[in-house]
């Protein structure tokens, strides 16, 4: 007992400088908590126990710990219920004609996008996701702003459920966003006259970031449009599937983020560059501090470009610690990397709880909290090649870092990230993010050829995302981790990387564990839609199979994926004729994985016909379930 006690008293002393490393941590838990919940308790309970703690945490300090997490799990609470988004549920007969107010539109590869608000409808909804796709939508010429009033002629549909417990929650996510529903235009929108025109500052945001994708798009070819939109306002609605996928296969999707990696560079050359001018102008360098000066500016700058860019959450959390590390020049003081790590974390988790639970946050806060850790430990070294040095290490780091997210929301694992970083990130650091500034310097004044500069910098970086997508090893699609590994694995990465202590050895034995349970993971081998119009198995390591693939057939495509492999069938193909075969209308045999299942909506079949269901699991087809359903 002594020696725990002695244990943890040395442990409390060792990190206690660091304690604020965990509170985000603590508090992502509590989020985290309430968010995995199917009927979590009332507000009310919530709001009790959080007060009870508080009034007795400062008797008790371990309570702090509840606390904190209470807090955690009482601010998600309070959110999704100030959000309260009104949902469709079910889907609309027939097609509705109505009038909203646009919010977004976006010219995509195979039509245009719209987010609508203020609709006309009879039933309630805030905002309403919009496609039209076709030759027409893509050779539509009338240019929407937000704000403007038109008439719209769609089918709705509610959003997709999460269909099984490895599927990524898209419903969840457009819950917050505001959301409602989504739906398929059916004629050209019409843009109408009203008298009232709401005038804030997000609309007039809006309408600037729209007018430089506008111009964007007048002046440059598709492809380098749509990279030159997600760099500069965050749009990526326009980059094709084929364009996408390149950037998947060589590790550099994340370029097309607004993140740390983009609000550092225009940070950085918003602070040289007038640093430069004004050491051009004597008086000034001589009677003012021209740094502090600079500082000052690039926060203004930085602020600005978050707002053209969209907001992310990367980007935020970049804007956050940016704003520390010129708090730190301002006060002639060096900024605490870890530290400005964890206040980003809290404040975003502060203001949006509900991001921790969605791939921006996870991707950006796991790389950059692995990365400072490594360069807390490794920074100071003697090389001539250190700036090569650090960006190997620092993909390398961010790549090991963040698969285990890759894997758990995309399925997929690349491994030519290293070689194409090495050639990607200084061409981004020292001509394509510099040229964005310059050329939203030069917009302003009506001058596009900084565009033209642009484009020439993001045609070589497609044609060198396209050569390394080529390499073998590309893309690996890797099975979905269980939530029991996913848990062992992130509490293992953040007791190597937030403790200094030598207890933080513990989290490296503990990733071995966690990538030695997900190697030996069972698998799901049999999916089953609602009400079994679609079922299907996976019969081997890269193939799935299933009697109807146009039916649910996102939702087959996304299991398909989740299960490890890249190919779906359907049971008539000739792939999947060596494994399924058809014993009557209402029952197929099917050999998934070495093992044997038999299909059937007869409830007697394995009665009727014993020799068929020898040595085979029997799954009864339940045409009344309303849920997914799978068995290993």
């Amino acid at each position: 007992m002594y020696r725990v006690r002695d244990f943890l008293v040395n442990f409390y002393e060792h990190e206690r400088g660091r304690l604020l490393n965990f509170f985000p941590v603590i508090l992502g838990m509590g989020i985290c908590c309430y968010f995995n919940l199917n009927f979590p308790p009332p507000l009310a309970l919530t709001i009790s126990s959080c007060l009870f703690l508080f009034a007795f945490a400062r008797h008790f300090k371990f309570l702090y710990v509840l606390l904190i997490f209470n807090f955690g799990f009482m601010l998600a609470q309070i959110r999704t219920a100030y959000v309260n988004t009104p949902m469709l549920e079910k889907t609309v007969a027939k097609p509705l004609s109505f009038f909203a107010t646009i919010d977004s539109c976006n010219r995509t590869e195979s039509g245009l996008s719209f987010i609508v608000k203020d609709s006309s409808l009879k039933f309630k909804t805030d905002k309403i996701l919009l496609t039209w796709r076709g030759e027409k939508a893509r050779k539509f010429t009338e240019d929407f702003m937000p704000g403007d009033r038109a008439s719209f002629f769609a089918r709705l549909i509610p959003l997709s459920e999460k269909p099984f417990p490895e599927a990524y929650n898209f419903k969840r996510q457009q819950y917050f966003n505001h959301i409602s529903a989504r739906g398929f235009l059916l004629s050209p929108p019409k843009k109408v006259d009203y008298i009232y025109r709401e005038t804030t500052l997000s609309l007039l945001v809006d309408k600037l970031r729209h007018i430089i994708n506008k111009t964007i798009d007048e002046n440059l070819e598709f492809d380098n449009a749509a990279i030159a939109k997600a760099l500069i306002t965050g749009t990526k609605s326009s980059i094709g599937k084929d364009l996408r996928k390149n950037f998947v296969r060589s590790g550099t999707a994340h370029v097309l983020a607004i993140s740390g990696l983009h609000m550092g560079i225009v940070g950085f050359f918003i602070f040289w560059l007038v640093r430069i001018l004004l050491c051009l102008w004597t008086y000034v360098s001589m009677f003012y501090n021209i740094k502090k000066i600079a500082a000052y500016i690039s926060l203004i700058g930085a602020v600005g470009f978050l707002l053209i860019s969209g907001c992310s959450v990367s980007a935020t959390r970049a804007l956050i610690m940016h704003a520390l590390i010129i708090l730190g020049i301002i006060l002639d003081r060096e900024a605490i990397s870890m530290r400005s790590i964890a206040v980003a974390a809290t404040i975003i988790m502060l203001i949006t709880p509900e991001a921790i639970m969605f791939p921006r946050f996870q991707l950006s806060f796991s790389a950059v909290i692995a990365i400072v850790a490594f360069y807390e430990k490794f920074w100071d070294f003697p090389s001539r090649f250190k700036m090569l040095f650090n960006i190997i290490a620092t993909t390398m780091v961010a790549t090991l870092t963040t698969t285990i997210f890759s894997i758990f929301v995309f399925n997929q694992m690349t491994l030519n990230s290293i070689p194409a970083n090495i050639f990607v990130i200084p061409l981004m650091s020292f001509f394509i993010m510099p040229m964005v500034i310059i050329s939203l310097i030069g917009m302003m004044f009506n001058l596009v050829f900084p565009l033209k500069i642009l484009s020439f910098g993001i045609s070589i970086l497609i044609k060198s995302v396209k050569f390394f997508s080529t390499f073998s090893g590309s893309l690996f699609v890797m099975h979905s981790p269980s939530p029991l590994v996913m848990t062992i694995l992130i509490f293992s990465i953040l007791i190597l990387t937030l403790i200094h202590h030598k207890i933080r050895w513990l989290g490296l034995f503990g990733s071995l564990v966690g990538v030695l349970m997900y190697y030996f993971q069972e698998i799901p081998r049999i999916i089953i839609s609602p009400k079994a119009k679609a079922y299907g198995a996976r019969v081997e390591d890269d193939l799935t199979c299933f009697n109807h693939c146009g039916y649910f057939r996102s939702s087959l495509s996304e299991w398909t994926k989740s299960v490890g492999c890249t190919r779906r069938e359907n049971f008539k193909s000739k792939d999947c004729c060596k494994y399924v075969e058809k014993l009557d209308d209402n029952s197929v045999k099917i050999s998934a994985d070495g093992k044997k299942f038999v299909l059937t909506k007869d409830p007697q079949f394995s009665e009727k016909h014993p020799e068929d269901t020898e040595n085979s699991t029997v799954i009864f087809l339940d045409t009344t379930k309303e849920e997914y359903q799978q068995f290993r």
